[in-house]
């Protein structure tokens, strides 16, 4: 009788991603080139600026550079499936992971319950994370999920599916 083997926990440390940044600073500065046109009146208009330049700088600082005390900076995947995850502040959570997480070989969205009412997300893109780790991640997360049937993936024939 052989014993299942054991995995090693996976550290998730994820670095900032130029991607991710450009992407949401072309997202939105679209946004906000249209923001004139717009037939509203200037207050409206300014407001919507406000609005659009916090939502920015929420992103980038939270999801691109981790900077904020409640973005996620690092998740450590124990062996027996427990998430343990580290804010900006260096306070550390136990986590869910949440049936909403997708993977996918560009993006990896983690998901996570932490209590009764707060979610965390974390980005992983090819140039944030090293390049075996992300496919390790990826491919614990698949077995995973076929095995609790909590995550989208989206495999190499672009057929989205959840396991």
């Amino acid at each position: 009788m052989t014993r299942p083997v054991e995995r090693p926990a996976l550290l998730i440390r994820p670095v900032s991603s130029r991607r991710l940044a450009l992407f949401l600073l072309t997202l939105h500065g679209l946004v906000l080139a249209a923001v004139p046109m717009l037939p509203l009146p200037w207050s409206w208009r300014a407001l919507l600026v406000l609005a659009l330049v916090l939502g920015l700088a929420l992103g980038l600082g939270g999801a691109v550079w981790h900077l904020w005390p409640w973005s996620l900076r690092q998740a450590v995947w124990q062996p027996d499936g427990t998430w343990f995850l580290t804010l900006g502040n260096g306070r550390e959570l136990e986590g869910r992971l949440l049936g909403s997480t997708y993977v996918s070989p560009a993006l990896v969205v983690l998901n996570f319950r932490c209590g009764p009412w707060r979610t965390r997300s974390l980005v992983l893109l090819p140039d944030n994370l090293e390049p075996d780790l992300l496919r390790r991640s990826r491919v614990r997360l698949r077995l995973e999920g076929a095995r609790t049937g909590r995550v989208m993936v989206l495999d190499a024939e672009s057929e989205s599916r959840i396991r």
